[in-house]
This record gives C-alpha cells, sequence and structure tokens, in this order.
C-alpha cells in the first residue's frame, strides 16, 4: 500500500531544478501521497532566491499545485517532538565523528513524519545514523 511521504527541501529543489534525484520525486509526487511542511517550503523558497534561479515563489508554488504536493499544518505536538529530536541529534554529535546537520526544517520535518506516521525524504541517509522511534526516513539519491 502507498505511504504518505513528507519532502524536505532537498527533494523539493531537486524536483523544481531537475537536480539529481528529481524522478525519484516525481514518482512520490505523481501517486498523490506528497506532502511538506511550511518551514521545508520557506527553506525551499530561500535556496531559490540564493541560488538566484530565477524561478518566483508562485511559480514554485505553482508547481507544487501541478504536482498535487500538499502543504501539512505544523502543530504543537510536532513542536515538543522536534525539541526531543534535536536533543538526540545533539546526543549522537557528542559521541560520533560523522556529525548530523540539525535544522529547524529538518527536525520538524521529521516529527510532521511521525505525527502523520509517513516516510520523510530526504537528500542522504545521515538521519538514519540515529534511533529515532516511529520516524521512517527515505534517501532519494
Amino acid at each position: 500500500m502507498p505511504q504518505e511521504s513528507l519532502l524536505d527541501a532537498s527533494a523539493l529543489l531537486a524536483l523544481i531544478l531537475r537536480e539529481s534525484g528529481w524522478k525519484v520525486i516525481d514518482t512520490i509526487a505523481e501517486s498523490g501521497l506528497a506532502l511538506t511542511t511550511p518551514i521545508a517550503l520557506a527553506e525551499t523558497l530561500e535556496i531559490c532566491r540564493q541560488k538566484q534561479t530565477g524561478i518566483s515563489r508562485d511559480e514554485i508554488r505553482t508547481l507544487l499545485s501541478l504536482k498535487n504536493i500538499q502543504v501539512v499544518t505544523v502543530i504543537e505536538e510536532d513542536a515538543v517532538e522536534a525539541g526531543y529530536i534535536y536533543k538526540k541529534a545533539a546526543e549522537h554529535n557528542a559521541k560520533s565523528k560523522r556529525q548530523i546537520h540539525v535544522s529547524l526544517a529538518d527536525v520538524m520535518l521529521l516529527a510532521v513524519g511521525k505525527r502523520l506516521d509517513a516516510l520523510v525524504v530526504f537528500s542522504d541517509n545521515e538521519w538514519e545514523l540515529i534511533e529515532l522511534p516511529g520516524i521512517k526516513v527515505l534517501p532519494f539519491r
């Protein structure tokens, strides 16, 4: 049975800019089960601005709409879970040579993924380095 998938900013960027792995993201989007968070969307818009892609925010929102990628609500429960994930990542980074990049967008995506029982789609598998019960991560590259 297909499962909802939460896309991080790198996944959205891959789709928008046709970067490495974009076909995987396109397939997820075509399933009708692709989601993202407002924070991941904001990060995507900012990265497009920084890269000077020339793609407007309206064009990005139109593409996401055409691909039926829904932006889901973040709730208080997600914020609490995100704090726990920050803590787990900090504990990992304190004792490991292989560090995990921790951003607000990432931990919120993981928290929402846990609440929705959705796959969380990242460009790499660094989040698989720590045990996060109830969170399923899928690298797309």
